[in-house]
């Protein structure tokens, strides 16, 4: 089974949190939400791995993340979990 976790870290001084990606346990960054979407392609395709495979998604938040990065890696995380 594929696992997926988005780890959103500490904000910056900006109000932006960085976006770590780990797929069984190869990981990615995202420095901020707008490269989320493309870093989690270039991940599956280093991976080989179908979008339709994930099966585990978990997150995990520092309680010190920007407000808008969480709600956004909530939505793809939501988004991701629908059998459409």
């Amino acid at each position: 089974m594929n696992k997926l976790i988005f780890k959103v870290k500490k904000a910056g001084e900006r109000g932006r949190s960085e976006v770590e990606l780990v797929l069984n346990n190869q990981k990615m960054t995202a420095e901020n939400t707008d490269e989320i979407l493309s870093t989690l392609d270039k991940l599956l395709k280093k991976n080989k791995i179908k979008l339709e495979s994930l099966k585990d998604i978990k997150l995990e938040i520092n309680k010190e993340a920007g407000l808008t990065s969480q709600r956004i890696v909530k939505a793809i995380a939501k988004a991701l979990c629908l059998d459409l």
